[in-house]
């Protein structure tokens, strides 16, 4: 197989895959930040599971992304709770396991949803072309504002999903009631238009007064060193 057969079917599961997660599956996105002087042990030691855990039984995606500010957040999609279950007790996450204090600063914030938005279509961009924006956005919603926050953020699925920049936009629900949506956009000028649409700009107006807390983490994928 040639190396650019392999990347494009690289590019193919890497699109495919990030829309595949469905309301039984289970959802991961894993924020972390590296101690001083320990950026690149943790990002390879990350990258180092990527082919591994693409083998194994339940496994629907997994990719690290790279904040600007030198953050890191995993993206994961399993198909059930028991793979995950096995997935964590692989000899090689118990390691990555064992070594986070000595490499991320305060704890792994990870966070576990079932996806509330409809399956999206596989999108016709490359999701692992340069200058694509992947977003992991975290919404914790205020005392009473659950359901409010949920179907806020339903509302913009719809009209989302049919931006020409948009590579693939999901909704998950977490057990306590907080959100998390996971993003690509083709490019940062695609994201911009995105942002100045009527309805994202009727949901930034009154986030404040649903959500407690309201970040968004950009990154750029991010690949192990081909061997």
């Amino acid at each position: 197989m040639t190396s650019v057969l392999r990347k494009a079917l690289a590019a193919l599961v890497l699109t495919v895959g990030a829309s595949m997660a469905h309301a039984d599956s289970v959802n991961v996105c894993a924020l972390m930040r590296p101690l001083p002087g320990k950026s690149e042990e943790l990002r390879q030691t990350l990258l180092a599971l990527v082919e591994p855990t693409s083998k194994e039984a339940g496994h629907l995606f997994y990719q690290v992304y790279g904040t600007k500010d030198g953050g890191l957040f995993l993206l994961e999609a399993w198909r059930s709770q028991e793979d995950l279950d096995r997935h964590i007790q692989q000899p090689a996450v118990q390691e990555f396991i064992r070594k986070i204090p000595s490499l991320v600063d305060g704890s792994n914030e990870a966070h576990f949803g079932r996806m509330v938005s409809p399956k999206g279509q596989p999108s016709k961009h490359d999701a692992s072309a340069p200058g694509v924006v992947n977003i992991c956005s975290i919404k914790k919603p205020r005392s009473g504002k659950e359901a409010e926050l949920r179907q806020a953020l339903l509302s913009l699925v719809e009209p989302t999903r049919r931006e020409e920049g948009l590579i693939y936009y999901n909704v998950f629900e977490e057990a306590d009631g907080s959100i998390f949506l996971t993003e690509a956009w083709r490019n940062r000028e695609a994201l911009e238009e995105h942002f100045r649409t009527p309805y994202v700009r009727a949901f930034r107006d009154k986030v404040d007064s649903l959500a407690e807390r309201n970040e968004v983490h950009f990154g750029e994928l991010l690949k192990p060193r081909d061997k």
